[in-house]
């Protein structure tokens, strides 16, 4: 019994300081902990895309000239329906232009 009571008596010992570091344990984890807040980056600001510019198209040969919204009106008043695409060929030593409409409908309009 002898022997009971010594290592009963060695851990009543050593069981209140275990509890006293458990203790002491919270107490340093309650400490309010520093937030770091992540800065974001300024946002880039997108520069503004450059609007197309305008352009005007005139083909001149030999004393003939055509624009291309003349070539465009010359080319709808020959085609009957929807034009989605429009493909134009200009042949000044023809004084033609030719076309392709909706990859498979083609011409030809006179200067």
């Amino acid at each position: 019994m002898a022997i009971l009571n010594k290592a009963k008596a060695a851990k009543a010992e050593t069981a209140p300081k275990t509890e006293a570091v458990k203790a002491e344990a919270p107490k340093a984890e309650k400490a309010p902990a520093k937030k770091t807040v992540a800065r974001k980056a300024p946002a880039a600001k997108k520069a503004a895309a450059p609007a197309a510019p305008v352009v005007t198209l005139t083909v001149q040969y030999m004393g003939k000239e055509m624009t291309e919204q003349a070539m465009v009106e010359a080319v709808k008043a020959q085609v009957q329906g929807e034009i989605k695409t429009l493909a134009l060929y200009a042949k000044p030593e023809e004084a033609a232009v030719y076309y392709v409409v909706n990859g498979d409908i083609t011409g030809m309009v006179e200067f």
